[in-house]
């Protein structure tokens, strides 16, 4: 009698043990997963929307494990322009259901590493929210042209040596040509923009052409990193608002030009950067000019020595660059075209 008393116990613990185990599961699983409109991800803010649509596409060739000859046709995959649309807040990122498509994919899950500063801060870990910074002492340097096979990977033990991180914006055709030096970009902590295929100008151009120099371009980094680059920098400058739109892509200008192109002259490349910049600037220069790189060592002395930290594009923004979107500074950013 006592043996079964003891084992009706037993029995009675296992099954409240159970009990509370499957109601602690069926709490977590509702904590982990939410149903919710891309309207409420974003406050019904299309740039917000395009840019969860470059972060689809770059998720959808990762996931494929696709190759740069892939990437023209991820941009004509079917995504959300609705807001009405629903999505999937999972334990480890967006999952989004698709339409039809050439990579057969039926769904995909976006990391939210891949969403800070692109979906409201309340939908995302704390981990991948953005917090306030201060950009007062904060300078960000950034190159094109590149990448050069004997300049940039000068430059690259440059930044190495005095540990700070820079952006680089690269023009397609020299990316296919020198991938080895684009991945080093990469390698080094640093970011790489797209800088178009040829350097043609895109007011000049058209929106088609224009879109399909950005195309090219994103293939050329894609097949040599493995990733889509945030940033476009149109060359020159110039871009239109319809380029701007058609692009889905931030646009990355700059408030302190050092014309080292023009100069050609490293003493003079330093005074220009240092006479002009203050705290939140993007700094323009080229990696394709020795001058230039030979003028970047004494550039980054002198601006740590005033108190300034070089950071990258994406930190300088503090990761909230929207497409359709134009950036000159920290706290400069306009509407692409105007």
């Amino acid at each position: 009698m006592k043996n079964k008393r003891l084992f009706l116990a037993s029995l009675a613990l296992i099954l409240s043990v159970l009990l509370i185990g499957g109601t602690t599961a069926q709490a977590k699983s509702k904590t982990v997963t939410k149903t919710v409109t891309f309207g409420q991800l974003t406050n019904k803010n299309t740039q917000r929307l395009a840019a969860i649509r470059q972060a689809a596409r770059e998720q959808i060739l990762k996931q494929t494990k696709s190759k740069g000859g892939q990437v023209t046709a991820v941009y004509k995959v079917k995504l959300p322009k609705n807001m009405a649309k629903k999505a999937t807040l999972t334990a480890t990122g967006l999952q989004m259901n698709l339409l039809a498509n050439s990579f057969k994919v039926k769904q995909i899950t976006i990391p939210y590493t891949q969403l800070k500063g692109k979906v409201l801060n309340r939908y995302l870990p704390k981990a991948n929210r953005t917090t306030t910074v201060k950009t007062n002492k904060m300078v960000a340097l950034t190159f094109d042209d590149g990448p050069d096979p004997t300049l940039t990977p000068r430059l690259l033990k440059t930044l190495k040596t005095y540990k700070v991180h820079a952006t680089f914006f690269e023009v397609g055709q020299s990316v296919s040509r020198y991938p080895k030096i684009s991945r080093a970009v990469l390698a080094g902590g640093n970011e790489l923009g797209n800088h178009s295929w040829n350097h043609p100008n895109f007011s000049a151009i058209g929106t088609a052409q224009t879109v399909s120099q950005i195309t090219r371009t994103n293939r050329a980094i894609f097949q040599a990193t493995g990733t889509l680059p945030q940033y476009v920098r149109p060359p020159y400058g110039n871009i239109t608002a319809a380029e701007g739109r058609a692009i889905e892509q931030p646009i990355i200008r700059w408030s302190v030009d050092s014309r080292d192109w023009s100069y050609l002259n490293t003493a003079k490349d330093i005074n220009e950067v240092m006479k002009d910049t203050r705290g939140g600037d993007i700094v323009l220069m080229h990696d394709i000019h020795a001058q230039s790189v030979a003028a970047v060592p004494t550039i980054i002395k002198r601006l740590k020595a005033k108190g300034y930290k070089l950071v990258t594009v994406s930190q300088l923004l503090n990761y909230q660059a929207l497409p359709g979107l134009q950036y000159f500074g920290a706290k400069d950013y306009r509407t692409a075209g105007k």
